[in-house]
Parts: structure tokens; C-alpha cells; sequence
């Protein structure tokens, strides 16, 4: 399943490419390292693809990441001097209602 481009080259043929862009670009784009881009890879979390020595991401797997994400999936509890300051203000806010 491809996406249809139009070739402005002057054949104004359909190109169909598939769902890939460069790593780089998606950093860049995103505003991401791409050591993070890498450790969301190891864990599985996105689909990366190597090209002849170039890395593309699956923009579906990408796209399903980012919905996972906003969906609060990923999220952690705080833990140490954030997870007790936490607690402690949640029990004054849930004390005060």
C-alpha cells in the first residue's frame, strides 16, 4: 500500500512510494535525537527498515507509536524525591476537597 506522488519532472505519471522516510529526516522533523529514534527501535517500539546502509522508519509503525503514546501507554509512575514530593501533594490536594 503506497502513497500516489505525482512526478513533476514532466511525465505527470503517479510515482507510488512506499511508507518509508530516513531516520534522519523523522529526528529532524520531530525534533528527536536519533539515539532516542534507535532506543525506541531496540525495544520494538517503531519499525525500521535498513536500506543499503540507511536506516528508514515505517511511518504506520511510527503513526501507531504516536497514538500509543498520546494514549498515555508509555507513561510511569514518578519514582525517588519525585514520587514522594508526588504522593505528598496529592494527599494535600485530596485532604483539601
Amino acid at each position: 500500500m503506497g502513497i500516489a506522488l505525482h512526478d513533476i519532472s514532466g511525465g505527470g505519471q503517479p510515482i507510488t512510494t512506499t511508507g518509508l522516510r530516513a531516520a534522519k529526516a523523522v529526528c529532524r522533523d520531530r525534533g528527536e535525537s536519533c539515539v532516542t529514534l534507535w532506543r525506541r527501535r531496540k525495544l520494538g517500539l517503531i519499525k525500521c527498515v535498513n536500506i543499503f546502509g540507511k536506516v528508514y522508519v515505517d511511518l504506520q509503525s511510527l503513526a501507531e507509536f504516536d497514538r500509543r503514546a498520546t494514549a498515555g501507554e508509555f507513561a510511569k509512575a514518578p519514582v525517588g524525591a519525585a514520587g514522594a514530593s508526588s504522593k505528598a501533594r496529592a494527599a494535600r490536594e485530596g485532604g483539601e476537597q
